[in-house]
């Protein structure tokens, strides 16, 4: 019965992608072919829970919760059924019942890294700021191999409540784990600059001009960010290498609007630091 378990969840997992990608219409679609195979085979429980993952994310609260009941009553305690109960409520706006879900679901599967990610945002809606992040972080740390928006989810929540150093630690080492995604990057940059750590920006700044298709982008930004951290000489130093590499373009390339625009950035900035 436990394989009968995991394949459910493994087929809800895929259910979801699909839900995600057909969208509100598509929903009504997928619903209606359950509800076709639950009429021929009404004791299934596995298709049951399907159904109810269907409704849940439609926002159907009273049909997912019933079918969700019926679940356990033909087969007690062999699917995770109030993980389905809390997201119903999630969609359905519910956060109290979702956390009392969620209590019970970690209270017998602790394992499922996406059980503490949903209670920690239940508790972010409900004002629990402490109980949330403790939630973001295990959450986290159950995660071997985080997907961007995770990282980008739990370094936001840590930073929205003023803890900006552990916000950049979170971002440098999904960096670390994912590479240089460049989404992961940007934001890191920004919470070290928040953090004044503008040598931890300007380093990972320069990583990224070393791959980038053009330096035009990273050499402004390094120079801007020297800027920020009052180095002056440094960076008027810093926009003349951008304005003389500039230059030294061919024309084609240099009469670009995104390449005009950086020369009229430095120039604007060397002209200040005069």
């Amino acid at each position: 019965m436990r394989n009968i378990c995991l394949l459910a969840l493994a087929g809800l997992s895929l259910l979801c992608q699909a839900v995600s990608v057909c969208g509100h219409e598509g929903l009504h679609e997928l619903i209606d072919a359950q509800k076709r195979k639950v009429a021929n085979a009404p004791s299934d429980p596995a298709l049951l829970l399907e159904l109810a993952s269907l409704y849940g994310s439609h926002g159907e609260l009273k049909l997912a919760l019933q079918n969700l009941d019926r679940v356990d009553a033909l087969a007690p305690g062999e699917f995770q059924t109030d993980l389905l109960r809390s997201q119903a409520f999630l969609v359905a706006g519910d956060f109290r019942k979702a956390k009392e879900a969620l209590d019970r679901q970690l209270a017998s599967h602790p394992e499922n890294q996406r059980t503490w990610l949903l209670r920690a945002r239940a508790e972010q809606h409900l004002g629990q700021d402490e109980a949330s992040l403790a939630d973001f972080r295990e959450a986290l740390k159950r995660t071997p191999s985080p997907e961007p928006d995770l990282i980008h989810e739990v370094a936001d929540a840590l930073a929205t409540h003023g803890l900006q150093s552990e916000a950049a630690q979170v971002l440098v080492n999904g960096i670390e784990k994912l590479g240089r995604i460049p989404s992961l990057v940007f934001r890191t940059i920004d919470l070290e600059i928040t953090n004044k750590n503008f040598d931890a920006a300007l380093l990972l700044v320069a990583e990224m001009q070393k791959s980038a298709p053009r330096p035009e982008p990273w050499m402004a930004r390094r120079a801007t960010i020297l800027t920020q951290a009052g180095r002056i000489d440094e960076a008027r130093a810093a926009w003349k290498a951008l304005s003389d590499h500039l230059a030294s373009l061919p024309a084609s390339e240099r009469t670009s609007h995104a390449m005009t625009q950086f020369a009229d950035e430095a120039r604007q900035a060397l002209s200040s630091t005069k």
